[in-house]
């Protein structure tokens, strides 16, 4: 298995589905970065194979400053390339969870290739951020796909997005539930974490959580808080962009008390207030596949308010576990989060809870590695 980053969104999710395929008889080698966040699991073992220039680090900052990060990172990955050549000749399977940078992941698909092991790839994303470069990361992609002996996605909406080469050997295998990762940040009180927070008590509260990128809804959300005057904003995640895009809006003396925002890489422990003071999650994404940060909602007995674009409303039950917007644009947006401020307190926490029990029967990780590992026996089986 490899996971590059070892810390985040993918890095969470790769830790429960090896965990999960360990449990059913798998030895496991995972190949990850070596500041890496993995916790020891039985029957997986982590071997320390990326080196990065982290802004934790006086040589990253320094780095970053100077616009050399980036491309020092990406020379790091390509020596790193050899080892995981190594690697990939002992396993009989090989199982890829993205790449940082699509045209290095390609370099890195082909040395898998050349290693002789079958090469499934998860594509967590099969939409594309931006339009720089657009026809050139999706060429990229495409030859990705064609290297890959099977691909694994996680919504039907998925499929239809899918590079051809890789939809020929698709495979949905849905994003696997987050009740566990929210343990692991311990009980949080809604009352404490709101006086922790500085959030009133009666207010309706919804939280915006995650990497914040500018396509993640920040500014549908500031629109909403505005034509809202109740409702209270909490945002909480490391910034790729979004807050900076968003820095004029949020500093409106018109929304003055009633943004509440912890940016940077946050403890589970930290998420755990987050959640605990939110009514609501709130997913207005413009694109997207699916979300880690919605079954997270789910773990923490959160119910969700979703765009429906890709397939966000496929793991939501609208009504029961959460609000799908009529529309993907701000006002549809505003019409649903006055509606779950009309519900109150107590409906949020029963869909909430009704989130809890969905996602621990239709996406178990015992089930997800089932999948998994029968999409394994498959390429095997084809040599």
């Amino acid at each position: 298995m490899i996971e590059q980053g070892g810390r985040g969104g993918v890095a969470d999710y790769t830790g429960a589905l090896v965990a999960a395929i360990a449990a059913l008889g798998w030895e496991v080698e995972l190949a990850t970065a070596d500041d890496h966040l993995y916790a020891p699991t039985p029957g997986v073992t982590a071997r320390r194979v990326f080196h990065y220039m982290r802004e934790s680090s006086a040589l990253g900052r320094a780095l970053g400053r100077c616009g050399l990060k980036r491309p020092v990172n990406g020379l790091l990955f390509v020596l790193a390339l050899p080892r995981v050549f190594r690697l990939a000749r002992r396993n009989d399977v090989v199982h890829s969870q993205g790449w940082e940078l699509p045209q290095l992941g390609l370099v890195a698909m082909a040395c898998l290739r050349l290693a002789g092991r079958p090469v499934v790839q998860t594509a967590h994303g099969t939409f594309e951020r931006g339009t720089r470069f657009l026809r050139t990361r999706s060429a990229v992609r495409e030859l990705a796909g064609r290297l890959a002996a099977a691909t694994i996605v996680h919504t039907n909406a998925d499929l239809e997005r899918l590079w051809p080469a890789a939809a020929e050997h698709a495979v949905v295998i849905p994003h696997g539930e987050y009740g566990g990762l929210a343990r692991g940040g311990g009980s949080a009180d809604r009352a404490a974490s709101r006086v922790h927070l500085g959030i009133p008590a009666d207010a309706p509260v919804t939280l915006l959580f995650g990497q914040l990128r500018p396509d993640k809804g920040l500014g549908d959300l500031i629109y909403a808080l505005r034509r809202l005057p109740d409702l209270h904003l909490l945002v909480g995640g490391q910034d790729i962009g979004g807050l900076a895009e968003q820095a004029h809006a949020l500093a409106d003396p018109a929304l003055s008390g009633r943004v509440t925002i912890r940016e940077g890489f946050l403890e589970m422990s930290e998420a755990a207030r987050l959640f605990a003071a939110a009514d609501t999650v709130a997913l207005p994404y413009q694109v997207a596949s699916q979300s880690g940060v919605l079954l997270l909602a789910y773990g923490f007995r959160r119910p969700v308010v979703v765009y429906p674009v890709g397939g966000m409303a496929e793991s939501v039950i609208d009504g029961e576990t959460g609000w799908v917007c009529a529309r993907p644009d701000p006002d549809a947006l505003v019409d649903a989060l006055a509606a779950s401020i009309a519900a109150g307190a107590e409906e949020n926490l029963r869909r909430g809870a009704a989130g809890e029990r969905l996602a621990a029967e239709r996406f178990s990780w015992d089930v997800i590695a089932r999948s998994t590992v029968a999409v394994y026996r498959d390429v095997l089986g084809d040599g």
